[in-house]
């Protein structure tokens, strides 16, 4: 199938199929690679994203959905540098990484010495390719594929983690109820945003600030403001 490179970007949407990718597969067009602005992480990254989706589908036999996994996104970037350098953020926390895709910022969260690091994605597919990334950063990740929007947890974490989740109208309500439920129980939110259309703009305590090149025909653009906020009450 020929892809057009206007990717329809929905965080929440799982694969048509679950037939896990090949390690031949991964190491031909997602190798494991130092992860952009921050290489001491390292990820299945495709340096071709649309030929990998379609050699994907070509060995799966049918459509599958998008491969988000196969990228990291502008987000994920700059929180996991973030976190290597604000220690202190997760050091001996409880840490969810919410909507973790390939899970750098779980590994960023590791490294930097978080008790115990919870990856949350839907994706089957992603879950997979990230527990090929925990091991070849020699990290130790819970995952859990709960869609936390719409179901409730007795679990507490000190600190939610979110990256460019905030794309879709339909998700993003869910998601920011969600998040405010975690403050209210004590949780602290962090938020990083490549300028995505749904983000909150109100009770965001701004942390820091970078412009970093991105994929243009993955974004449409060659580079982003990523914002990492705390969000508030």
């Amino acid at each position: 199938m020929q892809h057009s490179s206007q990717l329809p970007y929905n965080p929440e949407s799982g694969p048509v199929n679950n037939r896990f990718p090949s390690e031949l597969l991964l190491q031909s067009y997602a190798p494991i690679t130092p992860v952009p602005c921050c290489e001491s992480i390292c990820a299945h990254i495709a340096p071709d994203f649309f030929t990998l989706w379609e050699e994907y589908e070509k060995e799966a036999g049918c459509e599958t959905g998008i491969p988000y996994w196969a990228a990291v996104w502008p987000g994920a970037k700059s929180l996991a540098r973030y976190l290597l350098s604000n220690r202190e953020l997760v050091c001996g926390k409880k840490v969810l990484d919410f909507g973790s895709g390939s899970g750098v910022v779980s590994i960023a969260s590791c490294q930097s010495g978080a008790l115990d690091v919870v990856a949350n994605d839907i994706d089957p597919i992603a879950r997979f390719v990230a527990s090929q990334n925990f091991s070849e950063n020699n990290v130790s990740v819970r995952m859990t594929s709960d869609n936390m929007l719409t179901s409730t947890t007795d679990e507490h974490f000190d600190l939610v983690l979110v990256c460019d989740m905030f794309y879709e109208r339909s998700t993003a309500k869910p998601l920011h109820a969600f998040l405010e439920s975690c403050i209210n129980k004590g949780t602290r939110v962090i938020i990083a945003d490549g300028t995505r259309p749904f983000t909150p703009r109100e009770c965001l305590l701004s942390l820091y600030s970078e412009v970093i090149p991105v994929n243009h025909a993955l974004e449409g653009m060659r580079e982003r403001t990523v914002t990492v906020f705390e969000m508030k009450k």
